[in-house]
């Protein structure tokens, strides 16, 4: 992306004594160094090998204004393509190192949208510290997102006072940095980060989950979709307190409860829409260059997401007002009163640290980015699951002796959700992130505080860096297709230790939601509901491939968030 106004600056000043300067080639750039790389990378039980000073050497990949290195003949680069993004991750680190820099415009910055990639994770970690309390990350970057909320008349958006450096005159709070975002970023969390608070609203979204494994097989030809229209259900449990039961109703013979419910595939569909249009505009060199200077202009790509956009925003909206009206004239049920929004109300009103509309555009925000990143993640561990019969098998026996009660009757909880009831549930969703991550780089931030020095670089502030997926790369990983939850046992990670797959362990590889301050708001919601999802179908269902599908590298994938492309799965009941 272009920042708009922003000085023009192809190149940011480093402070380096020693940049990469050789040619581009195909081989590794710093073969010596790549492959030694930082003591965090390397194998530290021989000690002789390490050279602390020996890191990465930073390699510019050839780039050119507006399109970045996204011509592929011209920069050495692979084409990035949606169906491609893991290998293209790979290969990247493959040519050119473990330190480079890329043009990616809408990312990166300046003219040549400059973004710095790096794969060590404890480097990342100096980043991460040098993000001040105003933080920037890779949500700011979304300028179709910000143009739309400001056409919309979104109460997020507000007038600056006095214009920024950039030459912006709008503030778009939790879209942008900066006390703005601070205060909206600080309410909409407050509930949903805190682990005893998304703990309470664990029993809803197991019903939720209960309710849409009923009808998986009906949803057999596109799981994805089915798993788009469970995530809306249970993160509308979570917001509402309500039970939609979208995963049934689209498949209802009844037209009456299917046209009475319409509204939530609606959302769905036009949520799922906005991504996906967000993810073409994003590949458009000609879209970028008009979304960062040329505002005025709309093109098919843009109205299109517009007409999405709109859509989600007007149901969206009415059902949070319709709550809010309810709770005003005391109609709300046990549930929903003890739901997010109804808090959200309460303490609105209570500290009036956002108006009524700002909290009622950052739940809308909430309840449709919420579908897409929790679907991906739980698509990959049904893939994963359905693939290896042994690995779900072992997951079924833990689930069904945690689940037992006195009556026979299987039911999820907390606690068996939990790691030390559950803890091959968390070892397979650990591996499922691990092989087919949700998207293609582990974190995107930026130094908004300090300069920052990254393998003996000085980095200046306000730039763009992006961490790297190593944990499907045979470097670090034995057979890194193979779907393997005990690589997550205790013996497993203590055997890692002092080795150079250490780095696997790191906590920012951990899951897709980020860290730091602007880690998402809604990740432990999020998480839980991966858990409850994945559970239930397992207890519910013997799920198999078909038997063409023999290996990962059968597994096509597409989109951002990562889907995998699914073939028909078949759906046995237990």
């Amino acid at each position: 992306m272009l920042s708009r106004g922003a000085t023009i600056n192809p190149r940011p000043v480093l402070k380096s004594a020693v940049l990469a300067t050789r040619p581009l080639s195909t081989a590794p750039i710093n073969s010596e160094s790549t492959a030694h790389g930082c003591p965090h990378l390397q194998n530290a039980k021989r000690p002789e090998k390490i050279d602390t000073n020996d890191c990465p050497r930073l390699h510019e990949v050839p780039t050119l204004p507006f399109v970045g290195s996204m011509i592929s003949s011209y920069s050495g680069s692979p084409t990035f393509k949606l169906t491609t993004q893991y290998e293209n991750n790979n290969i990247l680190r493959k040519r050119f190192g473990n330190f480079m820099t890329l043009g990616f415009p809408g990312f990166g910055t300046g003219l040549h949208g400059t973004l710095y990639n790096i794969f060590d994770p404890n480097e990342m970690m100096k980043v991460v510290r040098s993000e001040g309390d105003r933080p920037s990350g890779v949500v700011e970057k979304l300028w179709h997102w910000k143009r739309a909320l400001k056409e919309s008349g979104s109460a997020i958006v507000s007038k600056k006072d006095v214009v920024g450096e950039d030459g912006e005159k709008y503030d778009y709070g939790l879209f942008d940095k900066g006390d703005e975002w601070k205060r909206q970023r600080t309410f909409l969390q407050t509930g949903m980060l805190d682990p005893r608070a998304a703990r309470m609203f664990i029993p809803g979204i197991v019903d939720a989950a209960e309710q849409a494994s009923k009808v998986a097989p009906y949803h057999a030809n596109d799981v994805n979709e089915y798993l788009n229209y469970a995530a809306f259900d249970m993160f509308c449990s979570f917001m509402f307190g309500a039970q939609m039961k979208t995963s049934s109703t689209i498949v209802s013979t009844d037209p009456d409860e299917r046209a009475k419910y319409s509204e939530n595939e609606r959302f769905v569909t036009n949520a799922i829409n906005i991504f996906h249009q967000t993810n073409l505009m994003n590949l458009s060199p000609v879209e970028i260059i008009i979304g960062g200077y040329f505002p005025f202009i709309k093109t098919s790509m843009y109205r299109k997401l517009m007409e999405h956009w709109k859509t989600v925003r007007e149901i969206g909206l009415k059902k949070i007002y319709d709550f809010i009206e309810r709770y005003d004239r005391n109609e709300l049920n046990e549930m929903e009163r003890a739901s997010y929004l109804a808090g959200a109300i309460e303490r609105q009103r209570k500290t009036k640290e956002v108006t009524q509309d700002e909290m009622a555009e950052l739940c809308l925000t909430s309840l449709f980015v919420g579908v897409d990143t929790t679907s991906s993640v739980t698509a990959w561990n049904l893939m994963h699951l359905a693939m290896n019969s042994e690995v779900q098998e072992k997951l079924y026996a833990e689930l069904n002796a945690a689940t037992k009660t006195d009556n026979g009757r299987i039911k999820l909880d907390a606690d068996v959700l939990s790691k030390k009831v559950s803890p091959y549930l968390h070892m397979c969703i650990r591996e499922s992130h691990r092989a087919t991550p949700a998207f293609p780089a582990l974190m995107w931030k930026g130094n908004s505080k300090t300069d920052v020095n990254i393998h003996n670089v000085t980095v200046p502030k306000g730039s763009m860096f992006q961490l790297g997926h190593i944990s499907y790369d045979s470097e670090y990983v034995d057979d890194p297709k193979a779907f393997r939850p005990e690589r997550w046992t205790k013996e497993a990670v203590a055997s890692r230790k002092d080795t150079k797959s250490e780095v696997l362990d790191h906590p920012f590889l951990r899951d897709p939601f980020s860290q730091g301050a602007r880690r998402c708001p809604g990740s432990r919601v999020a998480i839980n509901e991966i858990f409850a999802m994945t559970a239930q179908l397992v207890l519910d269902w013997k799920i198999s491939v078909p038997e063409n599908i023999k290996s990962l590298d059968d597994v096509k994938y597409d989109a951002s968030p990562i889907k995998p492309i699914f073939s028909t799965l078949t759906f046995e009941a237990r």
